[in-house]
């Protein structure tokens, strides 16, 4: 089986046009992970996904200053679980069509040298591709069809990487669309020396002894608006309030924006 007729056969699985295959029938999800001892970074070590990070600065506070970063809250653990609920689908779906799915949550470690280690754990290899399972929206699907060229969280770059050190030539996002269940593979390309270059320029930020390193611009609240809010990646850092200590928070009914240039106070409410 290849890759390139994936959703085409879950698709035809699911369907009835297709016989299934007896493995991936059932599937299961563990939170266990919320209560369990909490991760220690060891030395002169970084994970797939903080290379190519976007905020370099962000980088510098996860491996120096860990202690500031804000709790994650039940709301965006519940989110967490529901998209690992959706991984173990479509890999089960996968499995089901009769695709080959190797290396589940296996750890990967890339070596940069001067003792600098880069691991992580993939989600799965599927006819000999790596892949990266992504639950995404009717908006945030168009990202992926036009390449990740906005890429705030590193995912190409997270990919890219655990391809270069399982050397596999071919990678790619299987996304499941959450509220219509449409499945898309997009491929991307492996770039070796571009992620090593990377690597390299992540270490070099976080062995800096003191956080020199540039905030990320904030942007118009709208097109209209003289007001300027976080970006998106700020916007979910856990360290946001040390970085932007002047921010101020206002609820809007779409949820909470964080303004760090008020010009037109909002008519919401205001979290002190």
């Amino acid at each position: 089986m290849k890759i390139d007729t994936l959703v085409k056969d879950i698709y035809a699985t699911v369907e009835g046009a297709k016989a299934p295959s007896l493995s991936g029938r059932e599937f299961t999800t563990s939170y266990q992970k919320w209560w369990d001892e909490k991760w220690t970074r060891k030395p002169k070590h970084l994970s797939f996904s903080e290379v190519g990070s976007s905020c370099l600065r962000k980088l510098w506070y996860d491996v120096n200053t860990p202690e500031h970063k804000e709790a994650i809250d039940g709301n965006l653990r519940i989110k967490f679980l529901y998209g690992d609920m959706l991984e173990s689908l479509v890999l089960a779906l996968c499995k089901t069509a009769s695709h080959t799915v190797e290396l589940e949550q296996e750890r990967v470690v890339y070596s940069v040298g001067n003792g600098w280690t880069i691991s992580g754990r993939l989600d799965a290899v599927i006819d000999g591709v790596v892949v990266d399972v992504k639950s995404t929206t009717k908006m945030g699907i168009n990202k992926f069809e036009g390449g990740l060229v906005d890429d705030p969280f590193g995912y190409k770059h997270q990919l890219s990487g655990y391809a270069v050190a399982l050397e596999k030539e071919e990678a790619g996002f299987l996304t499941i669309q959450k509220e219509l269940g449409h499945i898309a593979y997009f491929p991307i390309t492996v770039d070796k020396g571009h992620f090593h270059e990377q690597a390299i320029a992540s270490i070099e930020a976080v062995e800096l002894k003191e956080n020199t390193l540039s905030r990320l611009s904030p942007v118009p609240q709208s097109a209209t608006s003289k007001n300027m809010k976080l970006c998106t990646t700020c916007s979910y850092c856990g360290y946001k309030k040390v970085c932007w200590p002047e921010a101020r928070t206002f609820l809007y009914s779409s949820g909470p924006v964080s303004l760090v240039s008020v010009v037109d106070l909002p008519r919401v409410t205001e979290l002190v």
